[in-house]
């Protein structure tokens, strides 16, 4: 048995054992279920079928809890390639951000959870990677290095903001919102008798209604032609 390693079950009792990476993949997973407000170490092991205290193996405490499902993540998005291109660097940017938006869909919560918790959500080396090649990809259109860099940054923050602030309501819609007042035409906010004294919240409020998807590829298309501005004064 000399040079031999000796495996760490993966099973055990017919139930598969804990691993560090496992347990932060079960609270991404649970974040998207129940939100971050939900998630403890008690609430965890719970859902798992453990003991709060079989957790303590794996994480220290509910601050490291967090930071392993921040790892897992990271590791997860994999975003399609950058093509700089003439031809094709407008349709590539925006397949990116669809891209980005939809990963961070799938686990809504963790960049607010993350925050609060003052977790970094680029550690890992695969969104290193992700974020060096979105820095590329702006420098090869021909942005300064200080440009590209901020366009990579305000890329991030544009999808993000987005996704908190637009999709997270209707993804989990919160218990004091009756769902229907999110699709609503106008939303109640936005409806008002006083045509006189606001004119354009009237007008807005009489045009056909969109979509989420819809207000995101606008806001994409600003963006990018803001970028298009930027390249032809760089």
């Amino acid at each position: 048995m000399t040079g031999t390693t000796r495996r760490r079950p993966t099973h055990r009792k017919g139930r598969a054992t804990l691993t560090r990476e496992g347990v932060g993949e079960a609270a991404l997973a649970y974040l998207g279920r129940h939100g971050a407000a939900a998630l403890t170490m008690r609430s965890l092991a719970a859902e798992l079928g453990v003991s709060a205290r079989a957790l303590y193996h794996y994480v220290e405490d509910r601050r490291d809890l967090i930071a392993v499902a921040a790892e897992v993540f990271q590791a997860g998005w994999r975003p399609p390639g950058l093509d700089p291109a003439p031809a094709s660097w407008r349709r590539s940017l925006r397949a990116y951000c669809d891209d980005l938006r939809a990963h961070y869909r799938r686990h809504p919560g963790m960049t607010t959870l993350a925050l609060s918790e003052n977790i970094t959500m680029a550690g890992h080396p695969a969104m290193l990677r992700n974020v060096d090649a979105l820095i590329g990809f702006y420098a090869a259109l021909g942005l300064t290095p200080a440009d590209a860099y901020r366009a990579c940054m305000e890329t991030i923050r544009l999808v993000v903001g987005f996704v908190e602030f637009e999709d997270a309501v209707r993804d989990r819609v919160p218990d004091h919102l009756d769902p229907a007042d999110l699709e609503a035409h106008p939303p109640p906010w936005l409806r008002t008798e006083a045509a006189d004294e606001l004119p354009h919240l009237a007008g807005v409020a009489a045009l056909e209604p969109d979509s989420a998807d819809t207000r995101f590829a606008f806001a994409v298309e600003v963006f990018t032609d803001g970028i298009a501005a930027r390249r032809r004064r760089a």
